[in-house]
């Protein structure tokens, strides 16, 4: 099916739904309907677009197109002795777990949401609550291939200066297609979970600094509504992969 029969003007938005803007919406299916699109995006160019879990205004482009990455889904090659998986850009996280957790795998970082996809988790950098010891998603990142505006697809490898531009370039330097990525090894599906109360700032800030490192995630939710002597006051969680 040719990319231009998968166009229509839509209105979208980050994930606040809020300031929503029009734009011609196109749904490659391969490859080659992807280079299409991004040939043929017009004046106002091309941003490409995941899950739409975008904390703000990214992947829209009032009055241009934005290029759908969702329907380039699939999983080609797991290498479960390597540790490492070749996907396409529009493959979700929550698709890469329910994949890999039974071969003893898992993603190197998820965020808050495992609703995004492989290409915005690059093009985003996204962090996790692993952020203290696993750092990016892009430092697990071996290699992806990139559609750039001339229409020309090219193999990037960690370490290049197209590759850093790209890693949290928020899609301004093309369309990733695929990524192959080094996984996090696991025992099992399950968490060992901690969850501590702070009493304030100054409490939560020290247990951080005391505990973390044993730790491979850590979160604290505080509550900002405390005042006075409870300024700050947290609950903290963290956890390790169960043996």
């Amino acid at each position: 099916m040719p990319a231009e029969t998968t166009a229509e003007n839509v209105s979208v938005t980050g994930w606040g739904r809020t300031a929503p803007t029009t734009a011609r919406l196109v749904r490659p299916r391969t490859y080659a309907e992807a280079v299409t699109a991004v040939r043929e995006c017009g004046p106002r160019g091309g941003i490409p677009r995941g899950l739409g879990r975008a904390y703000g205004d990214a992947a829209q482009n009032a009055g241009g197109a934005v290029i759908d990455l969702t329907g380039l889904d699939r999983i080609h090659v797991i290498d479960a002795d390597d540790g490492s998986v070749l996907c396409d850009a529009g493959v979700s996280l929550h698709r890469l777990m329910e994949v890999l957790l039974p071969l003893g795998w898992f993603v190197p970082v998820t965020p808050g949401t495992r609703y995004v996809t492989v290409g915005g988790a690059i093009g985003a950098d996204i962090h996790g609550k692993n952020h203290h010891v696993s750092g990016s998603f892009a430092r697990h990142v071996l290699s992806f291939e990139l559609l750039t505006a001339d229409g020309t697809i090219r193999t990037v490898e960690q370490g290049t200066d197209l590759f850093d531009a790209t890693a949290g370039g928020m899609g301004l330097t093309g369309v990733v297609l695929t990524a192959r990525i080094r996984l996090q090894p696991v025992g099992t599906s399950l968490m060992s979970v901690d969850t501590e109360r702070a009493a304030d700032l100054d409490d939560l800030m020290a247990r951080l600094t005391a505990g973390d490192h044993r730790y491979r995630y850590s979160v604290a939710w505080i509550d900002l509504l405390a005042r006075g002597a409870a300024t700050g006051r947290a609950v903290l969680t963290r956890g390790e992969h169960a043996p």
